[in-house]
């Protein structure tokens, strides 16, 4: 995960401008690159390798702990269940979802987060990965039309621009009445350069600070802050209405949503109950579930 838990892997290459009103709005795509050569990339492909040793086999203690385990139990997947893993990385969900006999069809536009994939594959009769533009998930001859029980982008759909294509590709994709689940850092508490902790003295409390949230932006990432090595990513914010409003005009409808709190304890000192206090109040991830409209 970028930071140490996020996964922003997707696929990106028409960019709205930051403050631009219709950057939600259905767009059409061929999903063919239009990135200029001298622009950081959004998904994670020039940093693959390095990715791929950090999140190693089974993801990192929030993939294991708590997004692989509420994604599987919130699809409700059953053996024999068909999952579209949209910008899948090196596969994690699919390996786990293979455990429960889910067969897994994943897709990611970084190469060499596919060949990882491959390479950790524990059950190749369960598991496929193909490279392939998450924006234009008909490109992939893999996807066929309604045979998915169900769908997840996990920890990717904030490097993915524009919205609408992904969800009209998901929807398509999927059988009537299967499941969407998508996982994303909280967009109103997680806001990259525009939200932190902070700690009142007087009051002995965390809080959270958030400067921005309405505006859409696009905003690029340094992999290794304090090292002059110009490697970066590109990550987008976007209100929680552009989420739930794209995904209404696709037609896929939510039913259910969940705010999952960090694992991770603050370290024990005097400050420990406070900080306690605001890690259980204040969520780490957002995960939205849709459902195809019949």
């Amino acid at each position: 995960m970028r930071k140490n838990t996020k996964r922003f892997a997707g696929n990106t290459t028409h960019q709205p401008s930051p403050k631009n009103a219709d950057a939600h709005k259905s767009l059409r795509t061929s999903g063919k690159s239009t990135q200029r050569p001298d622009e950081p990339s959004s998904h994670w492909g020039h940093v693959g390798s390095w990715y791929d040793d950090l999140i190693g086999q089974d993801g990192s203690d929030h993939h294991q702990k708590l997004i692989i385990p509420g994604v599987l139990r919130m699809l409700n997947l059953k053996p024999g269940d068909h999952l579209l893993d949209v910008a899948c990385g090196q596969g994690v969900l699919g390996r786990a979802a293979a455990k429960v006999g889910v067969q897994t069809t994943g897709l990611d536009m970084a190469a060499t987060l596919i060949q990882a994939a491959l390479a950790r594959r524990e059950d190749t009769a369960l598991e496929h990965y193909y490279q392939g533009d998450a924006r234009n998930l008909a490109a992939c001859a893999a996807i066929t039309p309604a045979v998915f029980d169900a769908a997840a982008c996990v920890l990717a759909i904030a490097n993915i621009t524009p919205l609408s294509p992904v969800w009209q590709g998901i929807y398509s994709a999927l059988k009537p009445g299967g499941k969407l689940v998508v996982v994303l850092l909280h967009p109103c508490f997680r806001i990259p350069k525009k939200s932190d902790w902070q700690w009142d003295q007087q009051n002995a409390a965390q809080h959270r600070r958030v400067e921005g949230y309405l505006t859409s932006e696009k905003i690029p990432i340094a992999m290794h802050p304090g090292r002059d090595d110009g490697l970066t990513t590109i990550t987008f914010h976007r209100p929680l209405q552009a989420y739930i409003n794209t995904l209404g005009s696709a037609g896929l409808w939510i039913d259910h949503t969940e705010e999952w709190i960090s694992g991770k304890m603050p370290p024990h000192g005097i400050r420990f109950a406070a900080l306690d206090k605001s890690r259980r109040e204040i969520p780490l991830f957002l995960a939205l579930r849709a459902i195809k409209s019949q």
